[in-house]
C-alpha cells in the first residue's frame, strides 16, 4: 500500500464508495416487500405508492421545500427493488455525477425475511473528499437506523 495522499485516498474511496446492511424481519415476503417498493420509504413522509417498475417519484422530506426526486432503477417482484437518490443534493435529479444507488435485495429465510441494503456510488459523487466522506458517515448511521425501523414496522403490520 502506498503511503502517499494519493494511495491514501484512493484506498478511503473504494472503501468509502459502498454501504451494506442487512435485518433479519419476523414477517412474511409480502409485508417486508409492500415497504421496500415504495420510492423513498426511508425518509420520514414518503407517501408513495409501491413501484411495480422503472419511474419517477418525488418525496417531502420533513420542512425542506425541495422533494428529493427518486428514480426506480429496476423492479424484480419479491426479491428485488433498486433506487438511484440525489440524498447529497436535496432536490436535484439523480444523474451520475449526483447520485448513489440504493439495491433492496429480500430473501426467505426460514420463518423470517432477510433484507438487504446496499448503497453504492459515493467515489462518483461531484463533491470534495470530505463531504463525500460525510455522505458516507451520515447514510451509514442513517441504514441503521432505517434498517431497524424497517424491521418493527414490518414486524406490527404498519
Amino acid at each position: 500500500m502506498e503511503d502517499s495522499a494519493v494511495g491514501t485516498t484512493r484506498e478511503r474511496s473504494s472503501v468509502e464508495d459502498r454501504i451494506e446492511q442487512r435485518v433479519t424481519v419476523r414477517a412474511t415476503v409480502d409485508a417486508v416487500w409492500q415497504l421496500v417498493t415504495r420510492p423513498g420509504w426511508w425518509l420520514p413522509g414518503s407517501t408513495a405508492e409501491p413501484a411495480r417498475g422503472p419511474g419517477r417519484a418525488t418525496v417531502e422530506y420533513g420542512t425542506d421545500k425541495r422533494p428529493y426526486v427518486v428514480d426506480v432503477v429496476r423492479v424484480e417482484p419479491k426479491g428485488y427493488v433498486s433506487y438511484r437518490w440525489a440524498s447529497a443534493f436535496g432536490g436535484a435529479e439523480p444523474a451520475p455525477s449526483t447520485s448513489t444507488l440504493v439495491e433492496f435485495y429480500v430473501r426467505p429465510a426460514g420463518d423470517e425475511v432477510s433484507v438487504t441494503v446496499v448503497e453504492s456510488g459515493f467515489a462518483s459523487l461531484d463533491l470534495p473528499d470530505a463531504l463525500r466522506e460525510d455522505e458516507w458517515k451520515g447514510n451509514t448511521g442513517g441504514w441503521q437506523y432505517e434498517m431497524a425501523a424497517l424491521r418493527a414496522r414490518a414486524e406490527q403490520g404498519r
